[in-house]
């Protein structure tokens, strides 16, 4: 009957016009925005020709070095080539070097900063070189002498959390993603216990299952709604980052962020999605859901804000340490207090457990309070009184 119930649910919610219609407005935003941004966010990636006489020929494997190998911006070409005295004898080069290795002439279509530093720093390497020929010497020599001429650090004290940018970054995605997908679910099962219980469907429904049954049905049914929702809500930012480059350039490790995401995501529904479910039933109107939505609405968004300011400010203080394991807190802080390096193993498997066993507890509670809520139409019931009756 729960199945049935469920099904019921995912269908009605899936196949609703605007829930269509919304997934399909951001399938366009994400994807869309990203074909169009591209052109102006992700370079080409072909490097700048840059014409060398072959005069200065000496130069180039120093030029390949400051410009920074394969991934450089630059691509130094060896040719027989004349001073240009104007623009249109450059043609479609970024720049003409002509004059020797250690006295190098640069010529430029426009100024080019990079480039001139690169030119500069490759002729004094050029030149450093030649030097310790002069005197006898080995260049190779002495560069594997100033290599390994580099001091030893030594921490005296705690060592610093390694903390990384991209990771950070990801997290606060996650967080954020995960409470605007709570804050929909719970919305839709709100809606849809008051809608019933207004219509006086629920006094039909509850005439061949119980409170229990039909309330887990509901449950299970918006969850796996807000799946289907978080899925089209993630894959379309993914497909973006991935053909943006995002992913690349920052080292995002998909696959956790994604498992991460995952599991938060399971465990902070079951916490907040069943409760307000329960609550919901104290009211019998949509007027009056502010009433009980407030306080739960404040219960999700103080985590929220305690992960994304408390945390970087306090990765391993005590405050942090304390609310990770609270069950309401625990889908937000332990994100972010991975990203930072800054969570032992055994605390995020405490807080899982916590979370597990706090659910059944939840459950229980906002079954009660459903059970004898939903069938008082005679205006909003007090949680105490729903509890009690």
């Amino acid at each position: 009957m729960v199945w049935l119930i469920a099904k019921r649910e995912f269908k009605v919610r899936t196949l609703s016009k605007a829930s269509l219609i919304s997934s399909l407005i951001l399938l366009v935003l994400a994807v869309g925005g990203a074909l169009i941004a591209k052109p102006f966010l992700v370079a080409d990636g072909e490097p700048a020709v840059v014409q060398v006489d072959s005069s200065a020929a000496e130069l180039v494997p120093y030029l390949d070095a400051v410009a920074g190998g394969e991934d450089a911006a630059f691509e130094f070409v060896v040719a027989d080539v004349a001073t240009p005295e104007d623009p249109e004898d450059l043609g479609e080069v970024s720049g003409v070097i002509t004059g020797s290795a250690t006295e190098p002439e640069l010529f430029l279509p426009e100024r080019h900063d990079a480039l001139a530093l690169a030119v500069a720093e490759a002729s004094q390497a050029a030149a450093f070189d030649a030097s310790i020929v002069s005197l006898g010497g080995d260049p190779a020599d002495v560069a594997a002498t100033l290599a390994e001429s580099t001091p030893t650090v030594t921490v005296v004290g705690d060592e610093p959390t390694e903390f990384e940018e991209s990771e950070f970054l990801a997290a606060v995605v996650v967080v954020i993603m995960l409470f605007f997908v709570l804050i929909q679910s719970a919305s839709v099962i709100m809606m849809g216990v008051v809608e019933e219980k207004s219509s006086r469907v629920v006094e039909i429904l509850l005439s061949t299952v119980r409170p229990g049954t039909l309330l887990g049905g509901k449950v299970l049914g918006v969850g796996l709604y807000a799946i289907v929702q978080a899925a089209a809500m993630v894959l379309p930012i993914l497909f973006g980052a991935w053909y943006l480059e995002i992913l690349a350039r920052y080292d995002i490790d998909v696959q956790t962020l994604l498992v991460n995401f995952s599991v938060w995501f399971v465990l902070g529904f079951s916490i907040f999605t069943v409760l307000f479910g329960g609550l919901a039933a104290l009211v019998s109107r949509q007027e009056d859901l502010g009433a009980v939505t407030t306080p739960m609405m404040f219960l999700m968004m103080i985590p929220l804000y305690l992960a994304i300011y408390l945390v970087p400010l306090s990765p391993e203080g005590t405050a942090t340490r304390v609310l990770t394991q609270v069950p309401f807190f625990a889908p937000f802080m332990v994100p972010m207090r991975t990203a930072f390096g800054s969570i032992e193993t055994w605390e995020i498997v405490l807080a899982v457990v916590l979370c597990l066993v706090s659910i059944p507890v939840l459950v229980w509670v906002a079954g009660r309070v459903y059970s004898r809520a939903v069938l008082n139409t005679g205006g909003r019931m007090k949680l105490g009184e729903a509890l009690r009756g």
